[in-house]
């Protein structure tokens, strides 16, 4: 945690202390006492090194001790049970154990139960500086697996369930689209598997019920995990990680079901025009009149007004009927998410009347001075806060540059995008140029080659 990222400002306990913020904010967040107090005299909040009544200023005294009041001033962790296994007690007494037992020796740890949601779970702030050397937290991929076998370690010796193949986290921006409801990458991917299963009923029907919706399924046995792609590109996505009732042993158990249930000739029944589950159309019966005529060809041949309809039906594209084209609709969704985005950058080009891409990046250095400017501004107003004393009107001045160098980092991440799309457009340009510079070449050689055949 890092107090100059704009959610600590919403973690924060006490914004004038904003050396601080994010500190005093993640304790003042895991303290909270509607979500820690589960009876009138008791509350699930314990300090390990520290009180958990003066925890922030604990905290706060060892990192000005050692001089090391900067950059990331704390680490964020918690820990999760299944509904039911558990009891308050139990779950903060693992959690004593389990921070004890993981930074316990070096580092001063607030533990506090939460019980505002549907299952038990701990929240453990650490201070990330030592209060035994002064040395900092120092944070590598491997520990966040030490902090996990610990947790299993602990969990399998009481008794208690443990993730055997844990599917990663979720992005925050990713898990609160879900929350909402809106379309993401994964719940488009999840409605497309289910429909498959729905429509199949052997894995080569399903590969091609996908294909259809726009997916590329892939399982081999010398892989070890089935993957979903999206047909017009992306990083392909191991289907497990797609949550519980989507990994390959549980779509093979819907398809076995629909086997036995339907046969194996499901998808034809579901798509093939020829087969359908409707019962057929009553026949139609015409009087048919049969006339001699001395001419064929005469008899076949049409009026002139309905040889001109016929002819722009032609024209029209109605009369042969053609395919319905296939609509590609992860790469619809991936271009509807950007339009909003791609909006902003196209009213911001047309606002600022910019030329060519040169005077995008001049615009952008401009900016880049002006947020500068205003940022030593500010930072001398935050000096003159420190004081015991501040002179009147600094924290309305204070607010009023940050709310103008927020104004002028939109404007400069834009023009960024702008700079970024267009490099991107040049790039895409150049490569579609040089494939049909190939194929004109390959057809050369190859009229070359024909006529040195014929002669």
């Amino acid at each position: 945690m890092r107090d100059n990222l704009k959610r600590l400002v919403d973690y924060a306990a006490n914004p004038d202390k904003t050396e601080y913020s994010g500190l005093a904010k993640a304790l003042h967040y895991a303290e909270n006492d509607a979500k820690t107090a589960f009876s009138e005299s008791v509350q699930l909040v314990s300090g390990i090194h520290c009180r958990p009544a003066r925890a922030w200023a604990e905290m706060r005294a060892v990192q000005e001790q050692f001089g090391k009041t900067g950059g990331v001033v704390a680490y964020h962790a918690y820990q999760s049970f299944r509904p039911g296994e558990v009891t308050p007690q139990q779950c903060h007494e693992i959690g004593l154990e389990l921070a004890g037992k993981v930074w316990g020796r070096r580092f001063q740890v607030l533990v506090a139960t939460h019980m505002n949601t549907g299952c038990l779970h701990n929240h453990f702030v650490i201070n990330a500086v030592s209060y035994v050397d002064g040395k900092k937290y120092e944070q590598k991929r491997s520990q966040y697996h030490d902090l996990r076998r610990a947790s299993d370690a602990i969990c399998r010796e009481k008794g208690l369930s443990v993730i055997e193949r844990p599917g990663g986290k979720t992005p925050r921006p990713i898990y609160e689209a879900e929350k909402r409801g809106e379309p993401t990458r994964y719940n488009a991917m999840r409605q497309a598997i289910r429909q498959a299963v729905q429509e199949s009923s052997t894995e080569r029907d399903f590969a091609r019920a996908l294909t259809a919706l726009g997916y590329r399924w892939r399982r081999e046995e010398s892989r070890k995990y089935a993957t979903l792609q999206a047909v017009d590109g992306g990083r392909p996505v191991r289907v497990y990680r797609l949550g519980k009732g989507y990994d390959w042993p549980d779509i093979q158990r819907g398809l076995t079901a629909n086997l036995v249930q339907y046969g194996p000739r499901l998808y034809s029944f579901c798509n093939d025009p020829r087969y359908g589950l409707r019962e057929p159309p009553e026949p139609v019966v015409r009087r048919i009149r049969r006339y001699r005529s001395r001419n064929l060809l005469a008899a076949k041949r049409k009026g002139s007004l309905y040889g001109l309809y016929l002819h722009y039906c032609y024209r029209l594209g109605i009369y042969p009927r053609r395919a319905a084209p296939q609509i590609n609709w992860p790469e619809l969704r991936a271009q509807w998410r950007d339009i909003e985005q791609v909006c902003r950058e196209m009213r911001f080009v047309s606002e600022h009347w910019f030329a060519d891409l040169s005077a995008v990046c001049a615009y952008r250095e401009a900016v880049s001075v002006r947020i500068a400017a205003l940022q030593n501004k500010r930072a001398g107003c935050v000096r003159q806060l420190r004081r015991k004393v501040p002179p009147p009107g600094l924290e309305q001045q204070r607010e009023e540059l940050t709310a103008r160098i927020r104004a002028l980092r939109a404007e400069c991440s834009l023009a960024e995008r702008v700079i970024q799309r267009v490099q991107n457009a040049g790039e895409h340009r150049r490569a579609m140029q040089q494939l049909n510079e190939e194929q004109a070449q390959a057809k050369l050689r190859q009229k070359q080659k024909k006529y040195e055949q014929a002669r």
